[in-house]
């Protein structure tokens, strides 16, 4: 190898000579892993010590537009999907000063040092004369084969995620702000208005800010659903919260023609917990206890403390049918029609994953249907 092809910022550039490419590939095919590797649903290959490919199954093959992947064997995974990095220096991929930040190169290595690992790498891909910009979610699983170390490294093209991700954060974004303002200048209207149209004026604030709520719950439940929501525990009293969410709904839409009410015999007890999530919970089950209510009918709500959890509860006295309860906590079921049903769904995500508690549901003629949130009285993390 001359100098220059011996060059590199970051990883080897030492290749295997062709005929321990095509020994490499020949002993790969007569082992059951290229019928794993073809019934994965996944672009994967098999790279050798110098992280070139030799073998690839047919997602790879579809990928890459070749018809035989024995034309893509020796080649390293950016010189096969064409990374506009992968020229730029002799020794080709994984060698350019570019190379030393992509997290496709720094998975292999680490692959090929024995760790199994999962890394994001964003490639600029020539295609069709045109340069397409790709997000991957690479990996790398080390497996050894008639004393060869190899790496099994497959890809995931993310691109369509990250972009839905991208647009969602800037909506979010820009309809707070837009809401938000609104919002404030509707409350000024409703006070520097004329009295005959300050009713009018007020009727339009509340939406204002029930919207603003909306959006930001709606805003909340997708960062709960990718592990990106930030929790914030402080000392809370049983007492407080549920007034709070007694006086939200007390005078809402929901509630009209119904009652709402908390029970007498409540334990007051101060416990740790996050009182924006807890309220949302608590909001969801009095919003689902209330769409299931009749006009006059009546919702309760109440808390019981036990040494170590605090338990609040809402109940409603209609009941739900067995096949409906063994399926209401799941994403998307709803027997209110299609794109509905993220309300029972949401309490179960957030109490579990974020609240460090449990649920629970009972339903039956006797006691109608009761939902429990049981969390605990110091902070879980």
């Amino acid at each position: 190898m001359s100098a220059a092809l011996d060059q590199t910022c970051f990883a080897p550039a030492e290749r295997a000579p062709f005929d321990e490419i095509d020994r490499q590939f020949t002993i790969l095919t007569g082992h059951e892993i290229p019928a794993i590797l073809n019934a994965i649903p996944v672009i994967s290959m098999v790279l050798n010590r110098c992280r070139q490919v030799v073998f690839g199954n047919r997602k790879f093959v579809d990928a890459i537009g070749v018809p035989d992947i024995r034309e893509a064997l020796g080649k390293r995974p950016g010189e096969a999907f064409r990374c506009v990095h992968a020229a730029k220096t002799p020794g080709g991929c994984g060698t350019g000063e570019f190379c030393a930040h992509c997290g496709a190169v720094r998975s292999i290595l680490l692959g090929l040092a024995g760790r199994e690992n999962v890394q994001e790498c964003n490639i600029n891909r020539e295609e069709g004369g045109k340069v397409e910009a790709l997000d991957l979610r690479v990996s790398s699983s080390p497996f050894a084969l008639d004393a060869e170390q190899f790496v099994i490294f497959s890809i995931t093209d993310v691109s369509h995620e990250k972009r839905r991700r991208t647009l969602e954060r800037i909506f979010f974004h820009d309809m707070l702000n837009t809401v938000g303002g609104l919002q404030g200048l509707m409350e000024f209207m409703a006070e520097e208005v004329e009295d005959d149209l300050r009713p009018d004026a007020q009727l339009i604030h509340r939406a204002m800010v029930q919207l603003t709520d909306e959006i930001t719950y709606q805003k909340q439940l997708l960062a709960a659903e990718t592990n990106e929501l930030e929790t914030n525990f402080a000392p809370l009293r049983s007492g407080d919260i549920l007034e709070v969410v007694e006086a939200t709904f007390q005078n809402g839409e929901q509630a009209r023609g119904k009652r709402i009410e908390v029970h007498d015999g409540c334990d007051t007890v101060v416990f740790d917990s996050d009182p924006v999530l807890l309220r949302r919970v608590l909001g969801n089950m009095v919003k689902n206890a209330l769409e299931a209510t009749e006009p006059g009918g009546l919702v309760r709500m109440g808390c019981a403390a036990g040494p170590e959890a605090v338990e609040f509860w809402v109940q409603n006295s209609a009941v739900i049918p067995r096949s409906v309860r063994m399926r209401i906590f799941n994403r998307s079921f709803s027997t209110k029609g299609l794109g509905r049903g993220l309300g029972t769904y949401s309490i179960k995500l957030l109490t579990e994953r974020y609240l460090g508690g449990s649920v629970a549901l009972e339903s039956g003629p006797e006691t109608g249907t009761i939902f429990r949130v049981r969390l605990p009285r110091g902070n879980p993390s």
